[in-house]
């Protein structure tokens, strides 16, 4: 019998640098409790069902294109072709992906409104946050904040790929001609280099 096969599998993460790794963990774990709180959302019982998956829609559209752009990273990282140009790349595409699909969450968020009848009653100094006229209750709440780590985490790759420090080797790499700036651990020391560099200049000879 032929071998099954997973249809998507995480490459090692081994030549990505701690940084990097700490965000794409945390975006596959934002996209993982995402389809976990569908899950809980469409089994039990709420009020405003429709509502409440309704503040899932940005989330889980975003963990979609995320995953795959993260997927690409690893790869590209364990293979040592993740420049940084290339990184940069994948962040404005996954950042552009994610705007484009949280407009189309927010279309489905809109049309998931309840009818004015099964509104909520909001009494003058009654406490608490409202949206399409439902009370937000404390799982809500905690769809709510996961729509926020979401965009934190989008942005945090953002910003990290544009400030990181670039490596001439290894998950980050440099391309072209940047490649060649810097000397490597395992080359001479400044002095030794120095004496090369007097010994051709003939200002220098006797």
């Amino acid at each position: 019998m032929p071998a099954m096969r997973m249809p998507i599998t995480l490459p090692s993460t081994t030549n990505v640098s701690p940084r990097l790794r700490i965000l794409q963990h945390a975006q596959l774990a934002i996209a993982g409790l995402a389809f976990f709180a569908f899950l809980v959302t469409f089994l039990i019982p709420f009020r405003h069902k429709l509502f409440t998956l309704s503040l899932l829609y940005t989330p889980l559209l975003t963990s979609i294109t995320t995953i795959f752009f993260v997927v690409r990273e690893q790869k590209n990282a364990e293979a040592g072709t993740l420049s940084k140009q290339k990184y940069v790349k994948y962040q404005v595409l996954k950042m552009v992906a994610a705007i484009g699909m949280s407009f189309i969450g927010f279309i489905g968020y809109l049309a998931s409104a309840p009818a004015e009848a099964d509104q909520d009653q909001h009494h003058p100094g009654t406490q608490g946050m409202w949206l399409n006229g439902v009370k937000i209750g404390r799982w809500q709440g905690l769809l709510l904040w996961l729509n926020f780590f979401n965009w934190v985490f989008l942005w945090a790759s953002l910003f990290y790929s544009c400030c990181m420090t670039s490596k001439k080797q290894g998950a980050i790499a440099l391309a072209g001609d940047e490649a060649n700036i810097g000397i490597d651990d395992d080359t001479a020391n400044d002095e030794a280099i120095a004496r090369d560099l007097q010994a051709r200049d003939p200002n220098w000879q006797a």
